[in-house]
């Protein structure tokens, strides 16, 4: 056993070992970075030279490129001048339009349209360098946007199986008005044959883009670069979005590599010229003189650290008999501390799994009764819809209002069902433009009856409050929560003070803040006791709570805080002890007006497109109300009980455009028809319905819609509607 009076001259003797270790590493820090200076120097001195050499040559590309194109821009500028200024004149000019292009390598055609498409002139009568489709699309881009002056198309192959590309000059009427336009089909192997002249070397690159990064030319010739838009590359999203040229060492999205570029806009044309070279390349005689350098330098510090640790060996060997000695002693601790800290996780692991099985069992019940109860009131509303559509037109006002009476009741009853659905989390975040005041005030009840008698609540719901873009079931959610936890911070009663108020940020508040941008603010103000300030940076943590066991489940200011970042905001918590607590929720400003649809209003009479429904869904009365309700809209509607049924009935009617289908059915649901329907019937339009979204693998596709259940008549035909012209749209430009 080694005594204390042992470990002081071993520890002397140790410290010569650590000392000579030292003078070793400090010989070979001093010797690599000797080395690594050296070569880093002579490696940025070789790359910045190259960047300089390479902006001077690309500037020279640039010059010639523009000049190029600034010939193709006067023949075409001049030919629309002659149409406007000679519009009688025209018999012969294409002959002279075929005669000033001849000696223009780079352009092969001159066309001259009006603003129908209608050709005026044309050097290209069998439109081989000018394919309709690509002066079509010029003459779109116009349309879209009348004040554009010079456009260059992206790149189209042509009848010899080259590439060129469209410029346009529009013409105007005196009135402002487009009527038409002029275009030059650019040669773009004229370009790649000069590029190919200069041999830049043999793992150079010259490229042509448009500023939006689309390739037009390049050499070495790359046949699937050409027409593939590389804009998200640095020298287009750090290069030209700030300057007109620049340099930087970037990775080739053809092949990989590593290459010094060099950028240059052109000063006229919406284009810019990019060369490139192989860092590996430019590197070969650094590399040669790094091995030989590396080499000298391994010889002579190897041999010095050598020595020094040759040196050392003596005192590392008793060194090591005390670092075993004390190594053993701290394994001994270390493990009695991990053993106790496991045991301790364990506990808290073991309650926090109880505490959220507890909610997730409450959360199943709660959706399921919440999705039967939906199937209930889809029934109600449909019938009641029918009914209020057939009372409106027979003139019953009587039998009208007691149906409105009804409505309002089950409307209420969605309501319900929306909030149970929210706090099961049973439904996908939808986010859309609404009224926070409105929401709040339609919460009044709610929230009286969740502070019973030991609260008050006071609303300061500020004028003119911008729309948020939120989904208003989860903000329900976040309200009530904050509302409970303000009940609890107050054992003797208070005022708790919801707010609303127009927020606008000006810089990032930290870097987890929202951006800078307008935002709608919640808060919730209480006169409690506060936050202690060991427990405020832990109130978001799921299953914290500060209250006694059972009394609250830690997960109430965790959903606020989830729910207001997953909705593109945050929250921020002021607090003083004795004083109270004020939560305050930002969340983003909606760009739109909020809808605001009265009841009574969706039984206006509604017409449908003519249309061929197949409905499946497995509850027999949802689905016999809501066929009666496409009917009455004037659908031609088949319906089915099965998945299995549904693809029979598609099978033998090829007329159907639309499945609308439950989402959640017993054998094969919903998103499982839907994926199979399309396989067979690809054009097949699909709209879902559903009481909630909870679906494994469940994923909307692009062009299918969500109604969620109770649903209206109203609520159907905005949706078959949507997708019928969506359909019928992408029909027709197919």
């Amino acid at each position: 056993m080694i005594r204390q009076a042992d470990i002081l001259p071993i520890r002397h003797f140790a410290s010569v070992s650590v000392a000579l270790r030292i003078v070793a590493v400090a010989v070979f820090v001093l010797v690599a970075g000797a080395v690594y200076n050296e070569l880093h120097s002579g490696r940025i001195a070789i790359i910045t030279d190259t960047e300089r050499q390479m902006a001077r040559l690309d500037m020279v590309f640039a010059e010639q490129t523009g000049r190029a194109i600034e010939a193709v821009d006067l023949l075409v500028t001049g030919a629309l001048e002659t149409v406007q200024t000679q519009p009688l004149a025209l018999d012969g000019l294409d002959d002279v339009l075929r005669r000033r292009i001849r000696a223009v390598r780079q352009i092969a055609s001159i066309l001259i349209v009006d603003a129908s498409g209608k050709v005026i002139v044309t050097t290209d009568p069998e439109g081989a360098s000018t394919p309709p489709a690509a002066v079509e699309a010029m003459l779109a881009r116009y349309r879209a946007a009348p004040k554009s002056t010079l456009l260059i198309s992206p790149p189209f192959r042509v009848s010899d199986n080259k590439w060129n590309a469209l410029l346009g000059r529009p013409k105007y009427d005196s009135d402002g008005t487009f009527s038409g336009m002029a275009v030059g089909s650019i040669n773009l192997t004229y370009f790649e044959d000069f590029y190919r002249a200069v041999e830049l070397n043999e793992n150079g690159a010259i490229v042509l883009h448009l500023r939006d990064g689309t390739v037009l030319a390049r050499f070495p010739h790359v046949d699937k670069a050409i027409g593939t838009s590389f804009g998200h590359l640095p020298p287009f999203t750090q290069v030209l979005a700030n300057a007109q040229a620049g340099t930087l060492l970037m990775e080739s999205p053809v092949d990989g590599s590593i290459r010094v570029t060099a950028i240059r806009a052109l000063r006229a044309f919406p284009l810019a010229v990019m060369i490139s070279v192989e860092q590996g390349r430019i590197l070969v005689d650094w590399r040669h003189g790094a091995v030989a350098l590396i080499g000298g330098a391994v010889g002579l510090g190897g041999a010095v650290v050598f020595l020094l640790l040759l040196l050392s060996r003596r005192s590392r060997q008793v060194e090591g008999l005390l670092d075993q000695t004390h190594a053993a002693h701290e394994q001994a601790e270390e493990a009695r501390d991990s053993l106790l800290q496991q045991i301790s996780e364990r506990e808290r692991a073991e309650g926090a799994l109880r505490q959220a099985q507890r909610i997730e069992a409450i959360g199943q019940l709660t959706g399921g009764v919440a999705h039967d109860f939906n199937n209930l009131l889809t029934v109600v509303l449909g019938n009641v819809d029918i009914l209020q559509r057939r009372a409106a037109a027979d003139g019953n006002g009587v039998l009208g209002e007691r149906l409105s009476a009804i409505r309002a009741a089950a409307e209420r009853g969605a309501t319900l069902t929306g909030h149970l659905l929210a706090f099961a989390r049973r439904q996908p975040l939808m986010p859309k433009s609404t009224d926070l005041n409105g929401m709040i005030e339609g919460m009044r009840d709610l929230l009286d009856s969740a502070l019973g008698g030991r609260a008050h609540a006071s609303f300061s719901l500020a004028k003119g409050l911008w729309p948020a873009m939120v989904d208003q079931s989860q903000i329900e959610l976040v309200v009530l929560n904050l509302v409970i936890n303000a009940r609890d911070a107050m054992p003797d009663g208070g005022v708790i003070i919801v707010e609303t108020a127009n927020h606008r940020l000006t810089e990032k508040n930290g870097p987890d803040g929202s951006p800078p941008g307008d935002y709608v603010a919640i808060t919730v103000r209480d006169t409690g006791t506060g936050i202690a300030p060991d427990v405020l940076p832990r109130v978001f943590e799921p299953f914290f709570t500060t209250k006694a066991p059972g009394l609250g489940s830690g997960l109430g200011l965790s959903q606020v805080f989830g729910t207001a970042r997953q909705s593109g905001g945050e929250v921020r918590i002021a607090t003083e002890a004795n004083r109270g607590t004020a939560v305050t929720v930002v969340l983003p400003r909606a760009t739109s007006i909020p809808m605001r649809v009265r009841s009574d209003s969706r039984i206006a009479a509604l017409k449908g497109t003519e249309a061929r429904i197949l409905l499946v869904d497995d509850d027999d009365p949802v689905r016999a109300v809501t066929a009666a309700m496409l009917r009455e809209i004037g659908y031609i509607v088949s319906d089915v009980a099965t998945g299995e049924a549904a693809l029979q009935v598609l099978a033998s009617d090829a007329g159907t455009e639309i499945l609308l289908t439950d989402l959640v059915m017993p054998e094969m649901n919903g998103s499982q028809l839907a994926a199979l329907a399309r396989e067979r019937w690809r054009d097949l339009s699909v709209v879902f319905i559903s009481g909630y979204a909870e679906q494994a693998g469940f994923v909307l596709a692009r062009g299918d819609l969500l109604v969620q259940k109770p649903f209206s008549a109203a609520d159907l035909h905005g949706a078959i509607e949507a997708v019928l012209l969506a359909r019928r749209g992408m029909l027709a430009g197919a």
